[in-house]
């Protein structure tokens, strides 16, 4: 395949176009940085920062003195829960019991059109309701389409491809699929029975995460949950790094019966904390509140406005109407 492109941006896109048609197959070398600067026509540096956008994309890898190889697309992501009928119970997929959630079948109060404020003040007020008093004043407050939704959208407002991000390990496994997808680089966080461990995040943070994802309880596929001395450990840990942004996924806060401790450090950093209804009210059920800092919410809004990709208020009413 003929590789074409004079700067960094152009020749990562034709590499990037060949892989997705199949012209440059997984295992495929691509030439040496030189040959193909001067093929080109250009400075070794800007086929180096091509080739090191794709190792960041996982769409290529050094190997070497086999040179950079072509890594291909990702294969079909490995999906939550398990086939119906089994006879074993698979908690680690995430599905509440169908017997214990409620009906859904709620009218919608109103019409709406275009122009409208994308959170419905009945739902403003439930979920404020849940999240004020975990959350610093002022904080701003969305909806996304579920907890991995947010994440997704978060991460994507916050970090470039090839960013280093710490994560449990072991990690829910639609984090990783996000992370994958997106081109991040997850850093492994051991895990105890109270969450994560503090020097095993020190370790990770020093080794260049720009943000840190975590679950404060009910943690998957562990169970772990935060205690009031583990998340006082971390958020005086996180002080110290207050560059980098902190990701909290409470997706089982409507259903838990630990409490909730912060590692929020109160230093105006980028923040998020996600609480999904999907535990509680049906994985169907398309809707997570989002607690953030003003700067995170305004870039947010630039996808979640109306006539972009809005909470449907329809899930808005049928949710707020069960709770």
């Amino acid at each position: 395949m003929k590789i074409t492109g004079n700067s960094a941006e152009a020749i990562f896109d034709s590499i990037r176009e060949g892989i997705g048609s199949g012209h440059l197959a997984a295992g495929s070398v691509l030439p040496p940085v030189r040959d193909l600067a001067d093929r080109l026509g250009v400075n070794r540096n800007t086929v180096a920062a091509a080739y090191k956008r794709l190792d960041a994309a996982g769409l290529a890898s050094t190997a070497g003195r086999r040179g950079t190889v072509v890594r291909g697309l990702p294969a079909t992501m490995a999906r939550e829960g398990s086939a119906p009928g089994l006879a074993l119970h698979d908690l680690a997929g995430g599905n509440p019991d169908p017997r214990c959630l409620p009906s859904l079948r709620v009218a919608a109060t109103s019409s709406r059109l275009y122009g409208v404020e994308t959170v419905d003040p009945r739902m403003q007020r439930l979920a404020r309701a849940s999240l004020d008093a975990d959350c610093p004043p002022g904080y701003a407050l969305e909806l996304t389409h579920g907890a991995v939704d947010g994440i997704e959208r978060l991460l994507s407002a916050w970090l470039l491809p090839g960013d280093r991000i710490a994560v449990e390990d072991p990690c829910f496994l639609g984090s990783l699929n996000v992370l994958g997808a997106a081109g991040h680089v997850p850093l492994p966080v051991a895990v105890d029975a109270h969450g994560m461990q503090v020097e095993s995040l020190r370790q990770a943070l020093d080794a260049g995460a720009r943000a840190v994802l975590l679950t404060p309880r009910a943690h998957n596929p562990t169970g772990a949950s935060l205690d009031a001395k583990r998340a006082r450990a971390l958020r005086q840990l996180l002080a110290g790094y207050p560059q980098v942004a902190v990701l909290i996924d409470d997706h089982y806060a409507l259903l838990s019966q630990q409490s909730y401790h912060s590692v929020l450090p109160m230093d105006g950093r980028r923040w998020a904390l996600l609480r999904s209804l999907s535990k509680a009210l049906g994985p169907d059920l398309r809707v997570a509140w989002l607690a953030c800092d003003g700067q995170t919410a305004v870039r947010l809004r630039l996808r979640l406005a109306a006539g972009t990709g809005w909470v449907s208020h329809l899930l808005q009413d049928a949710a707020s109407s069960v709770l």
